[in-house]
């Protein structure tokens, strides 16, 4: 009888054996093909920054997320993978081979190639997010110049203390697909960049708070469906087993959609509510929101819980996107209210609610410490290294576009050409220069003739 009871429990030799862990075969087509497809979101936020700006600068916000793209890529090969999934001879800090592709290798258990596709196209998604916050004020010089040090260092080496098993994983921190070190880091960077970049001209001149006009929230709505798509490949590529884990694999999916649709359904409520009415820009921006928040541990929760991060991560956006006008803290793409406030929600929340270490399913507080601590390593790395490179590139005057740039629009002094052109377009620096600040409609500031959006 005392065998039947114990039928489960492996023999004292075989527990010995089953405790040392046995690398595991990687299902490496899905991850390329996952790699593959989180490039595509690029359009989504070339689409999404094209549209949160007014339509003079519609094209410059397209070239520097494609360029930031083109840039990570060719930086992430010769720096940037290498400090990230490098060996770095048991520091933990950051690692030191594999640079420009010396010394790859592909086995059923590690695959640089097939790594280096999917790793960096992630980490292009974060220059793409700051590319909003560069919009209609960053030389493309300067823009260059952040791209490669941002993705190529700064990135990478967040990425080494945590997706690569570094020093501050090992401490215990837990992000599952980079809502701290991805999105939260990029809305902290989007934030020291926006501020010294200072606001847009006239935009809060006289103690007025111009709304300046999103030229299409259709764009939006359309880059931010395209990045819901590409998101849960993006989710999904982290579960590098494919096919091994299909349990992980659907519940990953699962979490991702009811997050990113619980995001958008709140955040278009919630704006009802605050403005009364119908807004596709909060119904798109509040889907990613939810994407950003349960990408911290999408592999480690129940769908319940995907939803109540998603309502929170909505709330929080819907709150931010008041504060930081008011704050006259000007981002045309909302990068901070989305990617930061998102990302700190997730971290935060995953402290409670994961399956395996979180306070709710009784496993105390020390989680928390450790998601605390790291939002606050995160934070610090990104602030302090930003800042270096911005006052450098601020120093050197290849930080901020000219007056008379910005006055004509980047597209029309720097790219051939405004990219969309209006049969009733209005040039906007007659309106400025004969009409008084305090009076001056937001429908007349940018497009002459066309209606405001809040």
């Amino acid at each position: 009888m005392s065998s039947l009871l114990r039928h489960n429990q492996a023999p004292a030799a075989d527990v010995a054996v089953a405790s040392i862990p046995t690398p595991q075969p990687q299902d490496y087509d899905w991850v390329l093909v996952s790699g593959f497809i989180v490039i595509l979101t690029q359009v989504g936020f070339a689409f999404i920054g094209a549209g949160s700006v007014r339509y003079k600068n519609s094209q410059s916000v397209v070239i520097k997320v494609f360029l930031g793209l083109f840039l990570t890529v060719l930086i992430w090969w010769l720096f940037g993978y290498g400090f990230s999934f490098g060996d770095d001879f048991q520091t933990k800090f950051m690692g030191g081979t594999k640079l420009a592709g010396a010394k790859w290798e592909a086995t059923a258990y590690g695959n640089d190639y097939t790594n280096f596709v999917f790793r960096a196209s992630g980490a292009a998604v974060g220059t793409a997010i700051l590319a909003g916050a560069a919009a209609e004020r960053m030389t493309f010089l300067g823009w260059s110049i952040f791209t490669i040090l941002y993705s190529g260092f700064i990135y990478a080496g967040l990425t080494h203390w945590t997706l690569a098993a570094g020093w501050l994983s090992a401490l215990g921190f837990k992000d599952f697909s980079g809502a701290g070190v991805v999105f939260y880091a990029a809305g902290v960077a989007g934030l020291i960049l926006t501020i010294l970049l200072k606001p847009r001209k006239a935009r809060f001149d006289n103690g007025a708070t111009l709304d300046f006009n999103r030229h299409s929230p259709l764009y939006i709505g359309f880059g931010s469906l395209l990045v819901l798509a590409g998101w849960l490949f993006y989710n999904g590529g982290v579960v590098s087993q494919g096919a091994k884990s299909q349990y992980i694999q659907g519940l990953v999916a699962v979490n991702t959609l009811i997050a990113g649709a619980t995001g958008g359904f709140f955040s278009f409520v919630i704006r009802h509510f605050q403005y009364g009415t119908s807004n596709l820009a909060a119904l798109s921006r509040g889907v990613i929101c939810g994407l950003v928040a349960v990408s911290a541990a999408a592999d480690d929760m129940k769908p319940w819980t995907a939803f109540l991060y998603g309502a929170i991560a909505a709330l929080i956006y819907s709150f931010l996107a008041k504060v930081m006008p008011a704050a006259h803290i000007d981002d045309p793409a909302e990068v901070v209210s989305v990617y930061l406030g998102s990302g700190f929600v997730g971290i935060l929340l995953s402290a409670l609610f994961d399956t395996k270490a979180g306070a709710f399913y009784g496993f105390g507080t020390k989680l928390l410490g450790h998601q605390l601590l790291g939002l606050l390593i995160i934070f610090a790395w990104v602030t302090f290294f930003t800042l270096i490179i911005l006052l450098a590139l601020k120093g050197f005057g290849i930080l901020r576009i000219d007056a008379e740039t910005e006055n004509v629009g980047i597209d029309k002094a720097l790219c051939l050409g405004e990219a969309i052109v209006f049969a009733n377009q209005v040039d906007e620096m007659p309106l400025v220069q004969q009409t008084e600040l305090g009076n001056l409609r937001s429908s007349q500031l940018g497009s002459g003739l066309r209606s405001g959006f809040k």
